[in-house]
């Protein structure tokens, strides 16, 4: 009677646990137009608390994670050139689905786990605030959503990684509002053991190395100079009527008083020649081959089209979003003679 009670207790141990380790598996399964065939980066911590920081291969736009994590924990994917393309937030159990184009970050489709979902739910909702990376624009909306909802963990995420302050007490103090229970430590943990390998946007551009449309050869687009520049990046995949839009405002622009760099980012030039000859524009065009992964452009991390940078006569990133008339207010108060 005793053995059986013995062999009953180890019994029992095993599958907790057995039933511990599968509790902390997650798959994730990353479908995005653009990943191509590359190595990609991938970052998160395991159910110990560990740090994996491995080299995964994506195939024809397709990547399958399989791990174990702390639950729950952030986890990055970077491409090969080490910019980040996406980050989502793992819980053991998960088998999450990931779907959109790597150029859209902030519009992507996620399945598979309630957290994420709610997460991804806020981010495409206020994309254009994520876009244009601003934060007078996206912090009340942030704040909003926490105070409404103090006992949810996206609140924490939101906090944490979407959050722009102006002094650290304001992360502080928008933390203070949210309940122990929505605050995890494993999240926390995980952000702060990440975050420093997270490389951020070049803002000073002094020149680029592209291929331009008339010579038919790489040339170097001078950025810094004796007046500012305006910096439009573009793909066959942009809204026709927004792209539209930004080329008429760029042709309002005096040339002997702004630089106009408008650079294609699509992975081949099939359609750019076309597509400039309905322009009728008269400054020069510029194709990067190779699309985000040029390292000419990997530096300044375009995620997303349009993307519009506006920097003064030393290079100095002054605007940088998806908003035309922003962006001619900045040319405006740079260079008055400009418009």
């Amino acid at each position: 009677m005793i053995q059986r009670i013995k062999l009953c207790c180890f019994a029992i141990l095993v599958l907790a646990v057995l039933g511990s380790c599968s509790n902390s598996d997650f798959s994730a399964d990353i479908e995005l137009k653009g990943l191509g065939n590359q190595r990609v980066h991938v970052i998160y911590c395991n159910s110990d608390g560990n740090v994996v920081d491995t080299w995964m291969i994506a195939e024809k736009d397709h990547l399958i994670i399989d791990g174990d994590c702390a639950s729950p924990s952030l986890l990055f994917l970077f491409n090969s050139m080490n910019v980040p393309i996406t980050r989502i937030v793992v819980t053991g159990g998960d088998k999450v689905k990931v779907t959109g184009k790597i150029v859209d970050s902030y519009n992507l489709k996620v399945e598979g786990s309630e957290l994420l979902e709610k997460w991804n739910d806020f981010i495409v909702k206020h994309k254009t605030a994520y876009q244009t990376k601003n934060p007078a624009i996206l912090n009340p909306e942030i704040e909003k959503y926490v105070k409404s909802n103090r006992t949810s963990v996206v609140s924490t995420l939101l906090v944490l990684f979407d959050y722009v302050p102006s002094t650290p007490e304001r992360v502080d103090k928008l933390l203070d509002m949210i309940d122990e229970g929505a605050k995890p430590s494993s999240l926390i943990d995980s952000y702060n053991t990440i975050k420093g390998r997270i490389i951020k946007p070049a803002t000073r551009i002094t020149s680029l190395n592209l291929y331009e449309m008339t010579s038919e050869d790489f040339e170097t687009a001078r950025i810094s100079g004796s007046k500012p520049s305006i910096l439009f990046f573009w793909d066959k995949e942009l809204d026709k009527t927004k792209r539209n839009t930004i080329i008429e405002e760029l042709k309002t622009f005096n040339a002997e008083a702004v630089n106009i760099v408008d650079i294609n980012i699509d992975s081949d030039s099939v359609s750019w020649y076309n597509t400039i000859a309905a322009d009728n524009t008269s400054w020069k065009h510029y194709w990067v081959p190779g699309s985000m992964m040029n390292a000419e452009v990997i530096r300044l991390q375009i995620t997303s089209t349009p993307t519009i940078i506006v920097t003064d006569s030393l290079g100095n990133q002054k605007y940088r979003g998806n908003d035309e008339l922003k962006a001619r207010q900045t040319i405006e108060s740079l260079a008055p003679a400009a418009i």
